[in-house]
């Protein structure tokens, strides 16, 4: 049985070597698309889910693991800033408040599929006074939220309720669990 990671995030696979665990990396492209008729979690799960389904297909008999991190803040998802003048407004309305990180996750074993959503809640000092600084060296670039909270942008935080690792893009013991789960075997 391979583990197969179903994403391209240098993050993702930074959380999974750092357990120990053995995978391949094999991500499909898609189009991401949010069903706003869906409630966000229900949202956010389908999404996960279209990231992997096609790579399961390749693997039938093997584990796969896609992922999608999503900031939400406002009633709004906040997705990556494509502009410098994006992140800066991202940011801003960031700084000095709670909002909440969600990662989806679907994982896959052969005719099984789970999926689910962990939230951690993040609350940042004000930072309007560090984001010029944080702009110029292009850390925001590829991030939801405009911020990576293992880098630089660790400075900006107050508080974190609940698993860090979430933030960074993969809530990787509970994934642990549920391949463990599926498989019937521990990892």
């Amino acid at each position: 049985m391979k583990i197969i990671l179903a994403s391209t995030s240098p993050r993702r696979k930074e959380l999974l070597e750092r357990e120990g665990i053995d995978f391949i990396i094999d991500a499909s492209s898609i189009t991401e698309y949010l069903d706003s008729s869906l409630e966000i979690e229900e949202r956010l799960k389908k999404l996960a889910y279209d990231k992997g389904v096609s790579i399961h297909e390749k693997y039938p008999d093997d584990v796969v693991i896609s992922a999608d991190t999503t900031i939400y803040h406002n009633g709004k998802i906040i997705g990556k800033a494509h502009s410098a003048h994006e992140a800066r407004e991202i940011l801003e309305s960031l700084s000095s408040d709670t909002h909440s990180v969600f990662t989806s996750v679907a994982v896959f074993y052969k005719d099984q599929v789970c999926t689910f959503v962990d939230e951690t809640k993040v609350t940042f000092k004000n930072i309007n006074d560090m984001i010029d600084d944080y702009l110029s060296i292009d850390e925001w670039k590829g991030k939801a939220g405009a911020y990576a909270i293992q880098g630089v942008a660790g400075k900006f935080i107050k508080e974190v309720q609940g698993d860090i690792d979430n933030v960074i893009g993969l809530p990787v013991k509970h994934v642990i669990e549920v391949i463990e789960t599926l498989t019937k075997k521990p990892l």
